[in-house]
């Protein structure tokens, strides 16, 4: 238990920050359309978030748990939370909500069993309006409020403390970028974080970050990055060492959750490698191009993209319909495949002899690198990594993730025959074991409060 008592200084500025939202408000339905176009689970919905829900949902469960995980990495992230949780606590349910349709896709994946039962609820989390907010908690009535990581809201902290309910950031992050922004709104955002009980931060650079904004000791925890506690699904891993067996005499180098403008950077790498090797002898294996969007709304994008090449391009939803052996002769043919499929992540990753990670090549922060890791897959990275700051600091000083400044840098030394003996993987999963615990850590803070 904390000793620390949440509060809510600066009234004044938060009331402020309220009046521009409602003058944002008429705004919000053209900004869901307009997302909408690209992606149409941005027109599902919508009454669910501005709370607005058919029937009453409160739970009778003792403990009622809102966990909010803005999208589709930090959903992913609360997996061992939330199992762990469940373990210990037979007596509870959680409502789990979201920001983007994506993090609600995973979190309809993830916990299917949990949803099914009546253990979890479902939600888009209602905007930063009190009144929104009041309706929430009304129809939920939380006990406790887990946040994942960085999305903190100024009036939902404040409604945490006037109710007397025990709010906790988990898996805290805070870029220097971020830190910098926050600085410039202390009054408003320092008073946010006020009102947390327990500010649980990844590392000791993010703990520092967050008492440079005035969170103090007795609400500071550093418990580590959940991220290394994940659960590997056996299942996708078969799944995708099956289709790798298919794949005779080939090497493949994949582009995994890649952003808006990396894939063109990634071609242009390719077609620049191909050329500087088009004198040299073909290398055996040969080398087949996988490519996984981060966005579902971007496939066809990136399918246009690919097929812009003049390389034979097929797609991993239509190889999933085909038979054994139409697979084989498909992807014997293909020199570029596009991951269009939706929850299989670690299937293409067991598929992959090489990672170039997305949202590292131009300034996204990055996306994560542990994945791959956990299966011992060498993993390139560009140059922005900042959401992944200390871990990927530790991981390249330990030799076990490879940083270079473009893609076409990373194929040239993915080739290096030492990245491939049998030490390499070992070592890469070596890392990740040693970095777990943070599910513990957070279950001795937050599970029996």
């Amino acid at each position: 238990m904390s000793n620390y008592i949440p509060h809510q200084p600066h009234p004044w500025v938060r009331r402020l920050y309220a009046l521009c939202l409602y003058v944002l408000l008429p705004i919000v339905p053209l900004y869901l359309l307009w997302r909408g176009r690209k992606q149409p689970e941005y027109r599902q919905h919508w009454a669910e978030r501005f709370a607005c829900y058919r029937q009453s949902r409160i739970a009778p469960q003792k403990r009622r748990i809102w966990l909010h995980a803005v999208s589709l990495g930090e959903t992913r992230a609360t997996a061992p939370l939330v199992h762990a949780f469940f373990a210990q606590n037979t007596d509870a349910h959680i409502v789990l909500t979201h920001t983007t349709p994506t993090g609600r896709a995973s979190g309809q994946e993830l916990f299917a069993s949990y949803l099914q039962d009546g253990r979890m609820t479902q939600v888009y989390a209602p905007y930063d309006l009190n009144p929104l907010l009041n309706r929430f908690f009304k129809t939920f009535a939380p006990t406790d409020v887990w946040i994942m990581e960085t999305e903190v809201w100024p009036n939902l902290m404040a409604q945490c403390v006037q109710r007397n309910i025990p709010a906790s950031l988990i898996n805290g992050r805070m870029s220097e970028k971020t830190l910098k922004q926050t600085l410039k709104w202390k009054a408003l955002m320092g008073g946010a974080y006020a009102g947390f009980t327990h500010v649980c931060a990844q590392s000791e650079t993010d703990a520092q970050r967050y008492q440079a904004i005035g969170v103090v000791d007795a609400q500071l925890t550093v418990t580590g990055n959940l991220k290394f506690d994940m659960h590997v699904p056996t299942e996708q891993v078969a799944e995708g060492e099956r289709i790798k067996r298919l794949l005779t005499d080939t090497r493949v180098v994949m582009l995994a959750s890649s952003r808006e403008g990396e894939e063109q950077l990634w071609l242009e790498a390719i077609e620049e490698f191909e050329r500087t090797h088009a004198q040299i002898e073909k290398p055996q294996p040969r080398t087949q191009w996988w490519i996984v969007p981060r966005h579902p709304q971007r496939f066809d994008e990136v399918m246009t993209l690919l097929k812009n090449t003049g390389k034979n391009v097929v797609r991993k939803s239509e190889l999933d319909m085909q038979p054994i052996t139409q697979q084989i002769n498909a992807l014997a043919q293909a020199d570029m495949v596009l991951g269009d499929t939706m929850g299989e992540m670690f299937t293409y990753y067991a598929i992959a002899d090489v990672v170039l990670m997305g949202g590292t090549w131009l300034p996204y922060g990055g996306q994560n690198f542990l994945e791959p890791m956990a299966l011992g897959k060498p993993v390139w990275v560009g140059t922005s990594i900042y959401n992944f700051e200390k871990i990927g600091a530790d991981a390249l000083g330990s030799g076990v993730l490879w940083q270079v400044q473009s893609s076409f840098i990373a194929l040239e030394n993915a080739q290096q025959s030492q990245l491939h003996v049998a030490h390499i993987p070992v070592r890469i999963r070596t890392f990740i074991h040693q970095q777990c615990g943070a599910v513990e850590k957070l279950g001795i803070l937050l599970f029996n409060e």
